[in-house]
């Protein structure tokens, strides 16, 4: 089971800039993915997450954003595949679509590249690859 705290962040205008590139980013990261599996016949995931270091290479904003969150991008589409196949199974249902700038709200961290260093106070600091320190209210304990 998954468990997810939300917590509130103090963002500055330069980290919040950076937010929201990395966040535009991804959303992009996701509409080339699924565009590349609208065209492929056979689905091949391995072949889509290999597509990842030609992005950055054709690309080089993409290199702002953290390896891992643009992978876990490759991970939600392929996620929200089978969340659809399963439900092809009971009813009609649609396909997959792009995402436009304000359907798109999160990005995720889920394995490195963040660190929450404890300063002894109410506000700590959570640290994130590619954009920075973002100081944050821990109400309960992680």
């Amino acid at each position: 089971m998954q468990i997810t705290h939300k917590f509130r962040l103090y963002l500055n205008k330069q980290t919040e800039v950076k937010m929201l590139k990395t966040l535009d980013l991804c959303r992009k990261t996701y509409n080339i993915l699924l565009a590349e599996l609208n065209n492929q016949k056979v689905i091949d995931r391995a072949m889509i997450q290999a597509m990842l270091p030609d992005m950055k290479i054709c690309e080089p904003k993409f290199k702002q954003v953290y390896s891992k969150t643009l992978q876990y991008e490759c991970y939600r589409l392929f996620s929200n595949l089978r969340a659809l196949a399963k439900s092809k199974e009971k009813r009609k249902v649609g396909r997959l679509r792009f995402k436009s700038k304000g359907w798109f709200k999160t990005f995720t961290y889920n394995q490195s590249g963040f660190k929450l260093i404890k300063t002894g106070k109410r506000c700590q600091t959570l640290h994130l690859s590619k954009i920075g320190n973002i100081p944050i209210r821990c109400h309960r304990n992680i």
